[in-house]
């Protein structure tokens, strides 16, 4: 399977995961700040280039009752840039409460999150989360 990247867009922050050359295993590889570290495209960009990426998973970012808000029409808007600015294929996946997962997670390793490990951690989730049902969906497929 591919090397996937996953993404926990941000307005401030984008946390950022790539998942193992096999496609079971996704690890958190950081988090982009707005401001700080230049252009999100292109450190993605450097990303797919390094890792050989050939699709990107995107949290989407739904309203517990599953309703889109403000911030789920930016992340679309920001899957279409990458799509056109990219490439590549991308992938919008329900993000509900994965902020609060990657925060019980990282609280489970017994000390206070350091500054943007919670985003990545967030994007590390969102990428477990389809890498599973992609590996679940494909074990199904078997005769």
């Amino acid at each position: 399977m591919p090397v996937l990247i996953g993404i926990d867009y941000g307005l401030r922050r984008t946390g950022i995961a790539v998942s193992d050359a096999g496609g079971r295993l996704a690890l958190a590889v950081g988090t982009h700040v707005e401001g700080r570290d230049g252009s999100l495209v292109a450190r993605l960009r450097e990303l797919c280039d390094t890792h050989g990426a050939t699709e990107l998973v995107i949290g989407l970012p739904l309203g517990l009752s599953g309703r889109q808000g403000a911030m789920a029409a930016r992340v679309q808007r920001f899957a279409a840039l990458l799509r056109q600015e990219l490439g590549l294929p991308i992938t919008l996946v329900d993000e509900r409460l994965s902020s609060r997962e990657a925060a019980a997670w990282i609280a489970m390793r017994g000390r206070p999150a350091r500054r943007g490990e919670l985003d990545a951690v967030a994007a590390q989730i969102i990428l477990q989360t389809y890498l599973d049902r992609s590996h679940a969906a494909t074990t199904e497929e078997l005769p």
